[in-house]
């Protein structure tokens, strides 16, 4: 079984944040990485990208009639969703690739598993497989469903 210092993955700064707050153990710390990951997403990926492409998109026409800012956003909030379903496809297409192929696992096992010369070599290579890092898979599926919603 791993630990949680030997454990190698893209979002290690994460992980060390949620362990210099005073989580202890790996579930707690994946809890905070969730809660703190989909804070960023929703707040990164939703709320700024919505306001400012209808901010952006109708400055002008807001500089030149300031009552009328909200029927203005109301009107260019909507081009925003070619964004979110362009992000919609790239996530579709890019997490399930990545997922059925899983090549790194692949190359660990299979590649590097010729050069072990007992079964239980083989076993323990199998078993030392990095295990999923739930904490920040979750929340960009969950930022799926708030932007759906």
């Amino acid at each position: 079984m791993q630990s949680f210092d030997q454990k190698d993955s893209s979002n290690t700064l994460l992980l060390v944040a949620a362990r210099l707050s005073g989580e202890i153990s790996h579930s707690e710390i994946e809890y905070t990485v969730q809660n703190t990951y989909f804070a960023f997403q929703v707040t990164q990926v939703f709320l700024v990208t919505t306001l400012s492409s209808g901010v952006f998109a109708a400055i002008k026409e807001i500089t030149n009639s300031p009552a009328a800012t909200i029927t203005l956003l109301a009107q260019s909030l909507p081009q925003s969703s070619t964004f979110y379903l362009c992000y919609f496809i790239v996530q579709g297409v890019g997490v399930v690739a990545g997922n059925l192929t899983n090549l790194f696992s692949f190359f660990l096992f299979y590649g590097l598993g010729a050069f072990d010369k007992t079964p239980r070599a083989r076993f323990n290579r199998w078993m030392d497989l990095n295990n999923p890092n739930l904490g920040t898979t979750y929340p960009v599926y969950t930022n799926l469903f708030v932007i759906g919603r």
